[in-house]
């Protein structure tokens, strides 16, 4: 398994991809907003779930453009990802 993905078809696969960043803008965003942590980290969680059963359909992958759903390696790094991002964020306002 590659620690990151180089091409469109490791998305998903390794646990760095291009999406990465993403969540951890997305996670920084709600901490600079002052977003409650039990909120933010239960709203992230909830939609890795929810593209874990979206990505098991044929229209889910069709709609996300990928082969399958992400490996526990990924969403673990997104999750892990977004909270450091929102730990960031919600310091930021303390400084």
């Amino acid at each position: 398994m590659k620690l990151v993905a180089t091409r469109r078809t490791e998305q998903n696969r390794a646990p760095i991809d291009p999406w990465t960043a993403v969540h951890f803008s997305a996670g920084l965003a709600l901490g600079l907003l002052d977003a409650s942590r039990a909120w933010s980290v239960g709203g992230a969680l909830g939609y890795e779930i929810a593209e874990q059963l979206v990505e098991r359909s044929d229209w889910g992958t069709d709609l996300f453009e990928t082969r399958g759903p992400e490996s526990a390696s990924n969403v673990l790094v997104d999750m892990v990802v977004f909270i450091a991002g929102h730990w960031l964020g919600t310091r930021w306002l303390r400084t």
